[in-house]
């Protein structure tokens, strides 16, 4: 069986670490915002990180979509609605886009993360 070096190994754990975060603010502003629809999403968003932790290529590009939405309608409606909004709904959204920009821009350029995404690829193809 394959394993993954060291590096790959910590690359994915902090993206875990990252999506962890973005997971928690989520669901912070969600009830902030009483915005029971929401958990559907966040469920979903979950399920496909438990995939892409398991080497799916369809995943990772599914979540780097999923994050670049957020990013757009969360600036998108910080812009509109930014004097209907509370504070922290306004700075926990620019937060978020923040964080999800960043998990999306990690996802695609991080060398180690990808040697993790390939060796568990080839372990499961074994």
């Amino acid at each position: 069986m394959i394993q993954p070096d060291q590096s790959a190994l910590k690359a994915r754990n902090r993206l875990i670490a990252m999506f962890l975060l973005l997971c928690i603010l989520d669901v912070a502003l969600v009830v902030a915002a009483q915005d029971r629809w929401a958990i559907g999403r966040i469920l979903l968003t979950v399920v496909v990180m438990y995939f892409v932790i398991q080497g799916r290529k369809w995943a990772k590009w599914l979540l780097v979509g999923i994050c670049s939405l957020l990013v757009a309608s969360l600036i998108t409606i910080v812009l509109a609605l930014s004097s209907k909004l509370s504070v922290a709904l306004t700075v926990g959204s620019l937060v978020m886009a923040v964080l999800s920009a960043a998990i999306a821009v990690y996802m695609v350029s991080s060398k180690d993360l990808n040697r993790y995404f390939s060796c568990k690829r080839k372990a499961s193809f074994q």
